[in-house]
């Protein structure tokens, strides 16, 4: 009955409002609930969508139902759901967060059949975050089972494998602390923000595979390494100036400069601890106002922390004074994994 919902909603308060008051909202969500589905949901949420609407969006859970979370935009003054009845609009919520909770309660099973419990899902129910210790020695056995994960999943789903699944991997640690509000659905416990945003804090690898009508290419899975803004920053810094010493003392350079643009960065084949990239550098500071804007290249290959692993390569003339940029090939000599436009920081195992 109403009085059911409307205690919840005593009880949740008015987390989640924005700055104007959501109340009448709430209380004609309420009404609709009541209508379409007497006695089935409550009350867990409720969010202003002022500046972007007006109205607000009133999520519920489904009782009996752990991981579902039901999700109405509602405008009372307007007595309007998103341009439709709300009847309908909450019948159709209804049945679609009962479909998104079925699809994850057979990712999460698939997942923990290969030993992995899902920590966290992007906002449309997919893409899985899981945590794994993923270094030199563990990476291909980690990505083999992420595939089998996948591959599973998607038979179970019965329906052709998207063109590309991917599977973010968080270390372990940052499962400490890890923001969750336990009295919430669980579909709504893992995309939330803050919950994303933890996981998401420092660097973590995303493992990518190759979907079609057969299932998953188990053998096509790549890892990419992916860093926080600040954390690029300093890898970028580190090894330009592991670059830039390398010039001036090994190789008879000692005006050499490396230029402001440091290159597009993969993982080295086989490896999830070795980065190839190019740095770019000038002999010496050039023009009126002396700097260097990378007249030639070196494709390196160096650490997580920057510094090198191997002696750079040397490849001259990769730029006609401030003319642009032309990176040597394989054809030209370069390493594979050193310049892939579109690959960003990845390795195949």
């Amino acid at each position: 009955m109403a009085g059911v919902v409307a205690g919840v909603l005593v009880a949740v308060g008015v987390a989640g409002c924005g700055t104007f008051s959501t109340g009448d909202d709430r209380e004609r969500a309420v009404e609709v609930a009541e209508r379409v589905a007497p006695g089935q949901l409550e009350v867990v949420d409720t969010r202003s969508l002022f500046p972007q609407d007006n109205g607000a969006e009133v999520s519920f859970r489904i009782k009996g139902d752990a991981d579902a979370v039901v999700r109405l935009r509602v405008n009372a003054e307007k007595d309007d759901c998103g341009g439709q009845s709300c009847d309908d609009r909450l019948t159709a919520a209804l049945a679609d967060a009962r479909r998104r909770a079925d699809g994850f309660r057979a990712l999460r099973r698939e997942f923990r059949a290969c030993g992995y419990e899902v920590h966290g899902l992007s906002a449309d129910g997919t893409g899985p975050w899981i945590s794994a210790r993923l270094g030199a020695d563990t990476a291909r056995t980690v990505v083999a089972s992420v595939g089998e994960c996948l591959d599973r999943w998607s038979r179970v789903r019965g329906d052709t494998a998207p063109a590309s699944l991917a599977v973010k991997v968080a270390p372990p640690e940052v499962l400490d602390g890890l923001p969750d509000d336990p009295g919430r659905p669980t579909l709504m416990r893992l995309t939330a923000g803050k919950r994303l945003a933890a996981l998401s804090r420092g660097t973590y690898h995303r493992v990518v595979f190759r979907g079609g009508p057969r299932g998953v290419d188990r053998d096509s899975g790549e890892v990419h390494l992916v860093q926080p803004f600040a954390e690029r920053q300093r890898f970028a810094a580190a090894a330009r100036t592991a670059a830039e010493r390398w010039l001036r003392t090994e190789n008879g350079a000692p005006d050499a400069v490396a230029g402001e643009y440091v290159g597009v960065w993969r993982l080295v084949p086989g490896r999830v601890d070795r980065v190839g990239g190019w740095v770019l550098f000038c002999d010496r500071p050039e023009g009126e106002r002396p700097r260097c804007v990378g007249r030639h290249a070196l494709a390196v290959t160096v650490g997580l922390d920057g510094a090198l692993a191997a002696d750079p390569r040397v490849f001259r003339d990769v730029r006609d004074a401030e003319g642009p940029l032309g990176l040597p090939t394989e054809e030209d000599g370069a390493p594979s994994y050193a310049w892939e436009r579109g690959r960003g920081q990845a390795v195949s195992f």
